[in-house]
């Protein structure tokens, strides 16, 4: 009888024990989904506010109209177009396709036929940089959508 009641309590531990590893299991699942969906709401509430900095920032300098000195006319200008290219279409598809080249080549292009303004390659280096960051800020969001 006591062999039984040994026997007994050694399933039942191990029974437990493989209960435990299943709860575990699940746990660490609900654990890493629950993980994803915080990272995902994370990183679409860090693209908002920037977003909404750079709305503000654009709405400031869009609302001023210029200035009277050309050189802080043309700083104001590509601070809004470079604004309007971190924003991205989604938000101002139209301010996007007034102001913005659509493709990397065009850009490449301006930088390259205007080769004596050096003020422009470094913007348009510096834009360019802004759109890759841009885009992969876009891929981690996709990736983190998932």
């Amino acid at each position: 009888m006591a062999l039984w009641i040994q026997v007994a309590a050694v399933v039942a531990a191990v029974g437990a024990a493989v209960a435990a590893l299943a709860v575990s299991a699940l746990d660490r699942r609900n654990s890493r989904r629950i993980a994803d969906e915080d990272r995902r709401a994370a990183l679409k509430h860090a693209r908002l506010m920037f977003e909404l900095e750079a709305l503000l920032r654009l709405s400031q300098n869009l609302r001023r109209g210029g200035h009277s000195d050309d050189q802080i006319s043309q700083d104001m200008g590509a601070e809004a177009s470079a604004l309007i290219a971190a924003i991205g279409p989604h938000r101002l598809p139209r301010l996007t396709k007034e102001r913005v080249p659509e493709t990397r080549d065009e850009l490449v292009d301006i930088m390259t036929s205007e080769a004596d303004k050096h003020w422009l390659r470094g913007s348009i280096k510096t834009h360019l940089a802004l759109t890759s960051v841009v885009q992969e800020i876009e891929a981690e969001a996709q990736t983190a959508a998932r």
